[in-house]
């Protein structure tokens, strides 16, 4: 019969490199007091005797699990994937291990998924957006985990974010269409009930438009799901009841692209008819006929300045400062002025 073959310890290690169980230890949590002479020799004795370090021992030695939480809306959009590669990409430098969940833009099923990953004994959390469950803030507040919020940036906010201004980003879009000519103009938001990113970018295009004594089209606004079919059904509507604006602000580049796939469908000339404006930059952007006009949201920058924020609360148990990113409007061929007699139409109104 076959006998068990006995795990490697630490004792074995220290033995193998040469030095104390208590150096080993310290190489395992990751301290600074080790010279870096001896951390690779220890680092080369787990490699060559195929240690593999307990991360219950060493949760319970440290306090700390090394997993950090990542709780984004939903894994089906790209943008929120480019984010959370850059921020797995930051922790692995740091050693950690990145747990992700989704709530499907439900903010109870956000305060399921954050005690979920409390129980897995996460030492900080990731979320989206600053419009959270009253239970889910007090959970993370009781639990005494740190966590960030991305893909916004309020001043005023309480806990820190990195990100940008959602609704200064929209206002640009409004300024862009009207600079172009457009006085007609209409928008198919996010869904904004729970989606602070949604309701902000619809305020930004009301407050963008007011400022210039305009107003958002009432027949051609609406909230529709970040999908293509829903952008697609939307705009066949419009079409049907000969209700097109000459202009369409989208609340990301899903529900933009299902315009212009439509109006190719339906022979609407973008932009010759119809101009169309995205959120987001997603690449596949700067590939379609039209290249879509679009807000280059900075995803990358913005996982890897939230996984630092989020190590430098953990290490030091101090407030991280909010960060605010850049999100300039990158106009394209999906834009132009308005055709002349669209505008002399709308003028003898």
């Amino acid at each position: 019969m076959k006998t068990q073959k006995r795990k490697v310890d630490q004792v074995d290690i220290a033995r193998a490199a040469r030095v104390s169980t208590a150096t080993v230890s310290r190489v395992l949590n990751r301290s600074p007091l080790v010279r870096p002479e001896l951390r690779a020799r220890v680092e080369r004795a787990m490699e060559k005797l195929a240690y593999l370090p307990h991360a219950g021992a060493r949760a319970l030695a440290s306090n700390r699990t090394g997993m950090i939480g990542a709780l984004v809306p939903t894994l089906e959009n790209e943008t929120f994937v480019r984010g959370i590669n850059a921020l797995e990409r930051r922790l692995r430098v740091a050693e950690r291990t990145l747990v992700i969940a989704a709530s499907n833009y439900s903010l109870e099923t956000e305060t399921v998924q954050v005690r979920r990953l409390l129980g897995r004994g996460v030492d900080g959390i990731m979320l989206v957006g600053n419009v959270h469950a009253a239970s889910t803030l007090n959970v993370l507040r009781r639990a005494g985990v740190p966590f960030v919020a991305t893909y916004v940036h309020e001043p005023s906010c309480r806990w820190p974010n990195i990100g940008f201004s959602n609704q200064a980003a929209m206002r640009r879009v409004a300024e862009h269409l009207i600079q172009l000519g457009h006085r007609d103009i209409g928008m198919f938001a996010g869904i904004t009930q729970g989606n602070d990113r949604a309701a902000k970018r619809l305020a930004g295009m009301r407050v963008g438009l007011r400022q210039h004594g305009l107003a958002l089209n009432p027949h051609a606004t609406m909230e529709l799901p970040y999908t293509i079919d829903a952008a697609r059904s939307a705009l066949a509507r419009l079409a049907k009841l000969g209700r097109l604006p000459s202009a369409l602000a989208c609340g990301n580049d899903i529900i933009a692209l299902g315009v212009l796939f439509e109006a190719t469908d339906r022979g609407i000339r973008v932009p010759g008819d119809l101009s169309v404006v995205g959120f987001d930059n997603a690449p596949i952007t700067a590939h379609v006929r039209p290249t879509l006009t679009t807000v280059d949201i900075p995803v990358e920058e913005m996982g890897e300045r939230a996984a630092e924020a989020l190590l430098y609360m953990i290490d030091t148990e101090s407030l991280a400062r909010s960060v605010e990113l850049d999100a300039p409007l990158l106009v394209r061929e999906s834009t132009a002025p308005p055709r002349r007699r669209d505008r002399t139409r709308r003028a003898s109104r």
